[in-house]
């Protein structure tokens, strides 16, 4: 199996219906949208989505495709002023996880950090999803604090 990552975005009209298609399959199960971004109320609406989030054209968007089908995504927000990028709605299928996915997602976004030399990544993830904070420990995330949402804050230092 090769999957490869592909820069998309959720405004440009193709990318965004293939994008609509695959994460409205994703989020049928209101507890993987919780997981993902807690502000998202159910059912899934994709247009809702792309307004909270990807209206910023600071915000970097990847699919992990295999061969045309999008199995994850991830997406990296770059705060110049700040000097730190946001990883967020880091997702992969359920039927390609356990497979290192998460990881070269994660992997690729902290690279590209690197590239523009920023200093820190942060992320925010529920503490109820584990499988996610464990890999994120495992790539030196630490902990530095709690969202009013509840979600865990971890931050790892670049430099």
């Amino acid at each position: 199996m090769s999957i490869t990552i592909k820069k998309v975005s959720y405004t440009k009209p193709k990318d965004a219906r293939i994008l609509e298609a695959v994460m409205t399959k994703w989020f049928k199960n209101p507890k993987d949208l919780n997981l993902t971004d807690p502000r998202m109320a159910y059912p899934f609406s994709f247009k809702k989505w792309v307004a909270m989030t990807y209206a910023n054209d600071d915000i970097h968007s990847f699919a992990l495709v295999n061969e045309k089908w999008i199995v994850g995504i991830g997406n990296l927000m770059i705060i110049q002023d700040s000097n730190r990028a946001h990883a967020l709605h880091i997702y992969i299928d359920k039927e390609y996880r356990g497979q290192g996915l998460g990881e070269k997602m994660m992997k690729y976004l902290e690279s590209l950090a690197r590239e523009k030399q920023i200093e820190t990544m942060t992320l925010r993830v529920m503490p109820k999803n584990e499988p996610a904070r464990k890999l994120y420990e495992k790539l030196g995330f630490e902990l530095n604090g709690t969202s009013k949402l509840g979600s865990l804050m971890l931050e790892k230092k670049l430099v």
